[in-house]
């Protein structure tokens, strides 16, 4: 009984210390918007940005490490793509934000070398 105690504090600890130190999780947005395509190691982004709040794009690596940090201005309408071509075949992790509001936040395989 104390080991399955101590062992569910553990995990409940790694999981709190895991969300204060990642700045990729936080509360995400549940609504349609963005919409998000990936095909041929391009991440297409489009956002109907109804509050016309400033919108940015972060990319982590695995180590999360920032690897593109864009800013998608505030317009009503804005899109990006992001070419991975050239990247290296891992995962990265895709964060859409407004501010402090994260509208979208996945990680997907991507890149070709």
């Amino acid at each position: 009984m104390k080991t399955t105690f101590k062992l569910l504090a553990i995990v409940g600890i790694a999981f709190l210390a895991q969300s204060f130190f990642n700045p990729a999780i936080a509360n995400e947005k549940t609504k349609g918007d963005p919409r998000i395509q990936v095909e041929d190691n391009k991440v297409k982004i489009w956002v109907f940005n109804e509050q016309q709040s400033n919108l940015t794009i972060k990319v982590y690596d695995e180590r999360r490490n920032i690897i593109q940090n864009v800013s998608l201005g505030d317009g009503l309408t804005v899109g990006k793509i992001l070419d991975f071509n050239s990247s290296d075949n891992t995962y990265y992790r895709v964060v859409v934000s407004a501010g402090k509001e994260v509208l979208y936040n996945k990680k997907i395989r991507l890149g070709t070398k």
